[in-house]
């Protein structure tokens, strides 16, 4: 349900999301080099484990953060850090460029790695995770 602490807790989870995206992928570009989009395969990877150890860890809790704070961090921070649509372009730039292998390899690395990730983080929160 939509709720003005909800909304708000989105748009600053928002905020801060694609600010750290853009931190992230402007360092890992100038680290190792813009030839390959390096920026993206990570937050997107990332985020799949952060979101995957949230669900695991929430599924413990006792007395899980609210919606609004649940939110805030999932469709607001981890949507606006994690990002599809620049995953599609970069996708459709190595292909432009001709770079067909550059571009399988970033094709399988994300989705695999996405789902690896997310399946990970729900792995170490739901088999060893303390209740808190």
């Amino acid at each position: 349900m939509l709720t003005p602490p909800s909304m708000l807790a989105v748009a600053v989870g928002g905020a801060v999301g694609a600010v750290a995206r853009l931190g992230v992928t402007q360092w890992l570009g100038l680290a190792l080099g813009r030839q390959f989009p390096w920026g993206t395969l990570a937050v997107n990877v990332l985020g799949s484990f952060v979101i995957g150890l949230l669900y695991g860890w929430w599924s413990h809790m006792e007395h899980a953060p609210s919606v609004a704070v649940r939110a805030g961090v999932v469709v607001g921070f981890l949507g606006a850090f994690t990002t599809m649509s620049s995953f599609s372009l970069d996708f459709w730039e190595l292909l432009h460029r001709h770079a067909y292998w550059k571009a399988s390899a970033y094709l399988s690395l994300t989705l695999l790695g996405a789902f690896v990730a997310t399946g990970l983080g729900i792995f170490l929160t739901l088999k060893g995770a303390p209740k808190l």
